[in-house]
């Protein structure tokens, strides 16, 4: 087990190096290495998450955005399984175009059903990012297999999330302030019932939003939800 992890942390570091931007999403990270096949874009907290794969040996994939006036190519990475990845940053708008270029052919993205035609006749993939996306919604919520998270308290602390899936690790998953006072997390869990706390300024605090609340053998008050 301390092999796999040791050799988990080494991939993830080499992979990390190859991208202009920094994630600090262990779950993008994962993500990344442990994808098997090309799938529609996917949103995981700060990041979306393009991929793509092909029978046809293929050598380059970059994709171009309308955020940066399709001027600028972000090259895509292959992971170990052979499926092109591109992380970006989620833009701050309802919904972003782009087109990919493989190995000098420009096209839609064959993975993302969603379109729209230039008056040219040229297709452009479609990604919309819903308003509500982590908005006023009750907490915790699992959509397309992520689980998101908030904490609301005074602005300015160090939020965590522990619970039972990470073994209470208080640092694994620190949780961003999106606004003030209002800390996010989304990360991926298996179906069942999971147990939770958050960890502000280093003290453990229950989800006053959650009303599923148990007592662990200290006399913490940690909450509850389930996943179907």
């Amino acid at each position: 087990m301390v092999k796999k992890i040791t050799w988990l942390l080494i991939i993830l570091f080499v992979c990390m190096q190859a991208y202009a931007i920094e994630i600090d999403n262990f779950n993008v990270q994962k993500h990344m290495i442990l994808t098997t096949e090309a799938t529609a874009p996917v949103i995981m907290g700060d990041y979306i998450i393009f991929t793509f794969q092909s029978n046809e040996r293929t050598s380059f994939v970059g994709a171009a955005f309308d955020f940066d006036n399709y001027v600028k190519v972000h090259q895509f990475r292959i992971n170990s399984e052979g499926v092109f990845i591109l992380v970006i940053r989620k833009p701050n708008s309802e919904s972003i175009r782009y087109r990919l270029i493989v190995d000098g052919l420009w096209m839609a993205d064959p993975f993302n059903p969603t379109r729209t035609r230039k008056p040219n006749g040229i297709e452009i993939s479609v990604l919309n990012i819903p308003n509500n996306f982590l908005g006023e919604r009750t907490f915790p919520f699992t959509e397309n297999g992520i689980t998101h998270f908030r904490y609301r308290g005074e602005a300015g602390r160090r939020v965590y999330l522990a619970g039972s899936f990470n073994r209470w690790d208080p640092f694994m998953y620190h949780m961003r302030e999106r606004s003030p006072g209002e800390y996010f997390i989304s990360i991926r869990l298996p179906a069942g019932t999971h147990h939770y706390y958050f960890v502000v300024n280093g003290l453990t605090v229950s989800d006053d939003n959650n009303p599923n609340v148990l007592w662990d053998r200290d006399f913490r008050r940690i909450s509850a939800f389930t996943i179907r």
